[in-house]
């Protein structure tokens, strides 16, 4: 685990404290939790990059996609 060290203005300090009020959480975990809220929220939303990444489910992976839909039309229903 990656330790560090991180300084608040006065005032970020008071609002962690009052946010974690009623919650059984600690300020390390609340800022866990902030962190990978922000880095989630950051990711990049590159639709290119997001289909390159997509990797097939393992019951498709022989199954020519373009073919598939393609046979499925031409069997229309009219």
């Amino acid at each position: 685990m990656f330790d560090t060290q991180i300084h608040f203005q006065d005032e970020v300090a008071k609002q962690i404290q009052a946010n974690l009020q009623g919650y059984d959480e600690t300020v390390e975990q609340f800022i866990q939790q902030a962190v990978a809220h922000e880095l989630q929220r950051r990711k990049p939303k590159d639709l290119k990059a997001f289909f390159d990444a997509l990797q097939p489910l393992e019951s498709f992976a022989d199954i020519d996609a373009v073919a598939y839909v393609d046979e499925i039309r031409s069997t229309s229903r009219y």
